[in-house]
């Protein structure tokens, strides 16, 4: 890995290491059913905080390069249209259909600019993970070794976050999500080195595409 962009997000997100490995040992002696719990919410803040932040800065990465549009995959394109496909949920107007279209032509006519819009729906689980892995053209089949402790990490904290007093994780399964989110945040770094270093976000073998306005 020697892209810059790589470095900057492992600087970005070094102290996220730091942090989980304190999780492991219980440096103040709290109770250890007490901690555990407490230790949960944590570690699925760091796993969405390292998953929003990575992405963000591939986003800056993307903007720096003032790419055209008529020379990136599609689902690029709908990314760069972002919020504007809310106007068509419902039954549309004809006046949003105009406004619509005018921003999808508008969009194939200046450089694209991608807003740093990550929406992990506040509940970054494996179905969530699949959508980000979609929207950049991830594979989504490296976490698959990874993927239930990350759904078991997302409902346990959804559980204790709801006042839930039952939820009594031991320091085995502690350490065993920790491991599992160290593995899905190194993968996610390697999807998105292997996104950058190939130039995925280029169309590949094709004729750039055009948007034909007229004859």
């Amino acid at each position: 890995m020697t892209h810059n962009l790589i470095d900057e997000i492992q600087a970005e997100n070094n102290w996220r290491d730091g942090e989980l490995a304190t999780f492991k040992v219980n440096p103040q002696k709290v109770d250890g059913s007490l901690w555990n719990r407490m230790c949960l919410p944590m570690i699925y803040a760091h796993w969405e905080g390292y998953v929003v932040s990575s992405l963000k800065l591939l986003i800056d990465y993307l903007n720096s390069l003032k790419l055209n549009p008529s020379e990136v995959p599609t689902n690029l394109i709908v990314l760069g249209l972002g919020t504007k496909y809310n106007s068509l949920s419902g039954k549309q107007s004809f006046d949003q259909k105009v406004v619509f279209t005018d921003s999808f032509i508008e969009i194939f006519q200046k450089k694209i600019s991608f807003k740093k819009d990550i929406d992990t729906k506040s509940n970054l689980n494996s179905n969530v993970l699949k959508e980000l892995c979609t929207v950049f053209g991830f594979n989504f089949e490296s976490f698959k070794g990874v993927i239930g402790d990350i759904d078991r990490i997302v409902m346990f904290r959804n559980r204790i976050a709801h006042g839930e007093n039952s939820i009594l994780p031991d320091s085995e399964n502690i350490e065993k999500y920790i491991v599992s989110i160290t593995q899905a945040t190194d993968l996610l770094l390697t999807e998105i080195d292997n996104f950058v270093s190939n130039e995925n976000f280029r169309l590949k073998n094709q004729e750039p595409r055009c948007l034909k306005l007229c004859g």
